[in-house]
């Protein structure tokens, strides 16, 4: 069995730029909560925002946490592959040479 550990690293590097454009995120949910306030002055379920806004960086920040420790994985993976495939190689040309 032999791991394509070049589509390993492509796939981390995806999933770091997943975890960027979730990033990018907040900046649109901070924009939509400043209209909403200002659109819905006095109306009650203004003062649960804050509570949302709240919930929704830490949601945010955990999806990004996972993603990342995802492709630190991934890449953790690749590297080990290559090296085994590097230490067979060298034990093979060893015993034979």
């Amino acid at each position: 069995m032999k791991a394509d550990t070049a589509w390993m690293r492509s796939a981390a590097g995806e999933l770091d730029a997943t975890a960027s454009a979730i990033k990018r995120h907040l900046a649109t949910a901070d924009e939509g909560l400043t209209k909403l306030r200002s659109a819905a002055q006095g109306w009650t379920f203004l003062e649960s925002l804050g509570q949302l806004e709240e919930r929704w960086e830490e949601l945010n920040s955990l999806l990004r946490d996972e993603l990342e420790q995802a492709a630190e994985n991934i890449r953790f993976n690749a590297s080990k592959h290559d090296g085994n495939e590097n230490w067979i190689t060298e034990t093979w040309h060893d015993l034979w040479n």
